[in-house]
């Protein structure tokens, strides 16, 4: 089957969405489909260290299958930093791309993102997959879409619709109707490096996320304080944050490790040492991609009962939820952890078995199941042939 996965986000400065389609590619190249991704692409120069001012790109070779739409510049959305393309060169690329290059499916990620994915989704003449990948409760931006520029319209013309958590799933059929069918965000079991059985002298805690808002890092430091005053011997590692970003937040240093922004493989050892992840989000997130990696490490993880992590940590058994923002009873399930290490490693356990739900040959098969339901469809209404 040749597939084009069409990205609305800058290969150069990957988020989860980014790293989702790049996976699903690898691994629909692994089971011998053809595949394109289009999708932005920031060259190392000035121009873009302007547009993307603080922002760390991701240098490594373009892969061939990439095929890049043009540059970017940082738009904030839902709590985060989003790197988009709107540029004329972008979507004349991706036009001549979609009406020449024999796709038998095209595959768009957040075809609610302008502009790549709105074109990509109007423009496709082969049957369109959509995969809806946010979880938001904003009336007025969700509406603006929905109505202002027709994206219950637009969307008519998908084959299928995937979304990937019940999270996810409510927002789009709140705002833009439809049915959809859930595919997780998948994980590379091969990736993880877990230690064994972690024989610390002190409780290792981990932290991977930016420092936004959302990510709930303020919440997660005045319960580390909190859990070091207790008397508890931990440390937490903060790692994708960078050491201004997190001093402003802090009132005690004592305990806490600033790794900054780490490399994919430096993130995979670190999860693989810890004995706890902590995700504190607040909210915004439709899933939580580092919670997989975390399970696939055999770590267990602490993180906030937000809808987009409720249907995928199981509390009690590979992990504990808690409610968001309230850092006392973070401070209490992470001492509750840290005290009991038999508790960890059962917990462990289950969180590695939890992990192969995840795993990407797994999900990759559950979306070639929709493709080959969208190609028996007929073409919606409005399609062009």
């Amino acid at each position: 089957m040749r597939v084009a996965l069409v990205s609305p986000y800058s290969y150069t400065y990957p988020g989860g969405v980014g790293r989702h389609v790049e996976a699903l590619a690898q691994e629909l190249l692994a089971q011998d489909h053809e595949v394109r991704l289009l999708a932005p692409y920031d060259p190392d120069d000035r121009l873009a260290r302007v547009l993307h001012r603080g922002a760390a790109p991701e240098r490594r070779p373009v892969p061939d299958y990439l095929i890049p739409l043009g540059r970017t510049f940082g738009l904030p959305m839902n709590g985060a930093v989003t790197n988009l393309s709107s540029s004329p060169e972008a979507i004349a690329t991706l036009g001549r791309e979609l009406r020449d290059g024999g796709y038998d499916v095209v595959h768009v990620h957040e075809p609610n993102v302008p502009v790549v994915s709105w074109f990509a989704a109007d423009a496709a003449r082969a049957p369109t997959v959509a995969t809806f990948h946010t979880y938001s409760t904003s009336w007025m931006a969700n509406s603006i879409a929905a109505n202002v520029i027709g994206a219950r319209r637009l969307y008519s013309k998908l084959n299928a619709r995937i979304a990937v958590s019940e999270a996810a799933e409510w927002t789009a059929r709140r705002f833009y109707g439809g049915r959809y069918r859930v595919v997780p965000n998948g994980v590379d079991l091969s990736a993880a490096r877990p230690s064994g059985d972690r024989p610390h002298q002190r409780v290792e805690i981990l932290f991977v996320g930016r420092a936004e808002g959302r990510k709930g890092l303020p919440v997660l430091l005045r319960a580390f304080e909190a859990l070091r005053g207790a008397g508890v011997d931990a440390r937490l590692t903060v790692a994708g944050a960078t050491e201004e970003e997190v001093a402003p937040l802090l009132l005690d240093t004592d305990g806490v490790e600033v790794a900054g922004r780490v490399s994919e493989e430096e993130k995979w050892r670190l999860l693989g040492s810890a004995d706890l992840l902590c995700a504190p989000s607040l909210g915004g997130e439709s899933f939580g991609m580092v919670l997989t990696e975390a399970f696939a490490s055999s770590t267990p993880v602490v993180a906030s009962r937000i809808a987009g992590y409720r249907n995928v940590v199981r509390s009690r058994q590979d992990g504990l939820l808690v409610p968001p923002g309230d850092a006392v009873e973070l401070g209490e399930a992470l001492r509750d952890l840290a005290l009991d290490p038999e508790r960890r490693q059962c917990m462990a356990r289950s969180a590695r078995e939890r992990a192969e739900r995840f795993a990407w040959p797994q999900v990759a098969a559950e979306v070639v199941e929709v493709y080959e339901e969208a190609l028996a469809q007929p073409q919606p209404a409005g399609r062009r042939a």
